[in-house]
């Protein structure tokens, strides 16, 4: 179910040392790793971190 997806966003390193952050939305952390793991396999995962949710109506 999509209302069970989180958004977390994945920092990735390449193999020139470059650091990458990409947001995604997985049901858990182990999915938002494989997800970039699938397109990306070469890069080393640095941190897996959820982002929180910023409601609109609290202001």
């Amino acid at each position: 179910m999509d209302d069970d997806r989180v958004e977390y966003t994945v920092e990735y390193q390449d193999t020139n040392g470059i650091l990458y952050f990409e947001n995604v939305k997985a049901s858990n952390l182990s999915e938002a790793k494989v997800q970039i793991r699938q397109r990306l396999p070469d890069v080393f995962i640095r941190a897996v971190t959820i982002v929180p949710n910023q409601n609109e109506d609290e202001q």
